[in-house]
């Protein structure tokens, strides 16, 4: 077989570019491929199709067809195709070929297929079809009529010879499926005929370029909230499995650590439920047998391993013949397991998490458009955000506008914290600064806006978040903070972590503490939005919001108040200055924000030159420990 070690592939392509006209060209279509197989009659090439086989009586390289079926649900979410109704014949598909052979409904999908290629070959549930249909062969292919099978073949190679020519420039997925995964499916089932050997050894050159490629530089597959990247290393995973079974080699030590690399992203992006992240909660789902192929292919390293058996669901440590609940507990695996915080800064998004041996306290945010998505998940791995986290803004009564790109001023990370502050500038009118922080050993969300001006108007601010559809936001009935609660106190994963129905507190430590003194703020929601809203008249608004996640079962006492801050002996305004102390059981904390220019300023007898400070607060001895100090440019 002609495979082509990676140390020399790079030689290898351009030397077969320069050579490959003409015939050569033609000779490596998958068209003329099927032509050859095909050109004597097309009822003796389908009648020689292998069926399927029992497990007993199958290769141990191969698979059954019905694994390969259930694996084309893996990483499929709610895309937004033109057609949403094509998401059913994929699911049709997967259920009606996961056991019995039906002819007469594999030619239904078949006629589908044929309807669909080539003006929807781009739809990722019609490429996922196509490939489920080619899968299930060995289970239908004999009752097809042979017309149909052969115009579905033909239809299909002639969408993998335009994935060849163009290349994935306008996106990894569905390329992937049409110019890979397809190839190998095919020569998988019509192995039998010789004459394959070819259109392996390509596929699987053209899959480690990919492999490589994409794991040295994810841009692609992280773009759109990384919305394609369980798919593709899904159908990574299926392509492997073909062509382990017409005997291929095995990948080069090159592949098998990219697909750890990428096995590292999917860790990253997925939640303790093992969901994926930065998408609806609802849309996407666990799939164990996803992350144990693909340790299995990628030889995981002992690291990979860990994290994988302490932050996912307890099926997936099980199955690679580990004790999760031990993991957990041991604290000693900390220094074995990889950083905790991840910033993707071409695609703009940062992933923060408490531990690794936590189902929750994580965070997930995307700002590469101009509104940006939150995912933040509850001790026990509930969802709490996850939806837009949006501001509107208005100036004098007359709307502003927040259509420009967010850009990233600062990312911090250390044992204490994680930290992200955005901005964006909204012309002449005003700054825009949005932060984001997490506090590790607190279990704690810090968010702010801060509208940034230099000519006094009538602001009124209003910052939106989305809460997941089983949570809701309950007011406290005297004092402006409030509780989120699960609508439905059932864990997906009984055997991780107790589900206590008060998931979260929320204090908006800019307000009042008592509602009976609040006259230009407001914590509230309206179903699924929750929405922070603050207004006045002054040059600068400041919108802070606090989040407890950790040590809620006996409900903890909570106050927080405002500070003081003097500048010079005289008493700072809040549209140069702000400061709160928080209060949650027995600790405190301090959060200090310069909303003016940086100067020296005194508050709880405590000297600051600096934009932003968060800290320890100790009542006992009044000493302080600071978290993070963002200093100004």
């Amino acid at each position: 077989m002609d495979w082509v070690k990676p140390k020399h592939r790079a030689r290898r392509l351009k030397s077969t570019e320069s050579v490959d006209t003409g015939s050569d060209a033609e000779r490596r279509s998958a068209s003329h491929w099927l032509e050859q197989l095909c050109e004597e009659n097309v009822a003796l090439l389908q009648s020689s199709l292998p069926v399927a086989v029992s497990q007993s009586k199958r290769k141990n390289r191969d698979h059954a067809v019905d694994r390969y079926l259930n694996s084309m649900l893996w990483g499929t979410g709610d895309w937004e195709v033109e057609k949403p109704s094509h998401r059913e014949f994929l699911h049709d598909l997967v259920e009606a070929f996961g056991g019995a052979a039906d002819g007469s409904h594999a030619a239904k999908i078949g006629k589908w297929i044929t309807q669909q290629l080539p003006k929807s070959n781009y739809d990722p549930y019609v490429a996922l079809t196509c490939a489920g249909w080619l899968h299930a062969l060995p289970h239908v292919g004999r009752d097809i009529p042979p017309a149909l099978w052969l115009d579905v073949l033909q239809s299909t190679l002639t969408q993998v010879d335009r994935a060849w020519e163009t290349g994935h420039q306008d996106g990894l997925f569905p390329w992937i499926i049409w110019a890979c995964e397809i190839p190998l499916a095919l020569a998988k089932q019509l192995s039998h005929l010789g004459g394959k050997d070819r259109i392996v050894s390509d596929t699987l050159n053209r899959i480690a370029l990919v492999l490589e490629q994409t794991a040295d530089d994810p841009q692609t597959l992280l773009s759109f909230g990384a919305q394609d990247l369980r798919a593709v290393v899904a159908s990574l995973i299926r392509s492997r499995w073909s062509a382990t079974g017409v005997g291929a080699r095995k990948w080069y030590p090159p592949q098998r650590k990219a697909l750890s690399k990428l096995a590292m992203l999917m860790l990253h992006l997925t939640d303790g439920h093992g969901r994926s992240l930065l998408t609806e909660a609802e849309t996407t789902r666990h799939d164990p047998e996803l992350w144990t192929s693909m340790l299995e292919l990628c030889s995981a390293s002992n690291k990979l391993r860990l994290a994988c058996a302490a932050s996912l669901p307890n099926d997936v440590g099980r199955a690679m013949g580990m004790k999760p609940a031990r993991i957990r507990k041991d604290k000693s695996n900390d220094a074995s397991l990889p950083p905790l915080s991840v910033y993707w800064e071409s695609n703009r998004i940062a992933t923060m998490r408490r531990s690794w041996r936590d189902a929750g306290y994580r965070i997930a945010v995307d700002f590469s458009s101009d509104v940006i998505w939150l995912d933040i998940t509850a001790a026990n791995g509930q969802r709490l955000f996850s939806g837009d986290w949006d501001v509107e803004l208005f100036r004098n009564g007359t709307s502003v506008e927040v259509d420009v790109a967010w850009e990233e001023v600062c990312w911090f990370t250390d044992d204490d914290v994680d930290y992200l502050e955005l901005e964006c500038d909204l012309e002449d009118r005003c700054k825009l600064q949005r932060q984001v922080m997490l506090m590790r050993e607190e279990g704690m969300v810090f968010m702010a806006d801060a509208v940034l001006s230099n000519s006094d108007a009538r602001w009124d601010v209003r910052t939106h978040w989305t809460l997941a559809a089983d949570i809701e936001y309950l007011p406290e009935a005297k004092t402006n903070d409030g509780v989120l609660i699960a609508k439905n106190a059932q864990s997906e994963d009984p055997s991780r972590t107790a589900v206590t129905k008060r998931q979260a507190l929320l204090l908006p430590i800019g307000m009042p503490e008592w509602r009976r003194g609040t006259r230009d703020a407001a914590l509230q929601s309206d179903g699924q939005r929750l929405t922070l809203r603050s207004f006045g008249k002054q040059k600068r608004m400041y919108n802070p919001l606090l989040v407890a996640m950790r040590g809620l079962d006996r409900d903890p006492p909570r106050t927080w108040r405002r500070l003081t801050i003097a500048q010079d002996l005289v008493v700072t305004p809040p549209e140069i200055a702000q400061a709160y102390r928080a209060q949650v059981g027995k600790d405190q904390w301090v959060f200090y924000r310069s909303l003016g220019q940086c100067k020296r300023r005194t508050l709880m007898g405590m000297h600051l030159n600096t934009e932003f400070y968060a800290a320890r607060f100790s009542s006992g001895d009044g000493s302080y420990e600071a978290l993070v100090e963002v200093n100004a440019e």
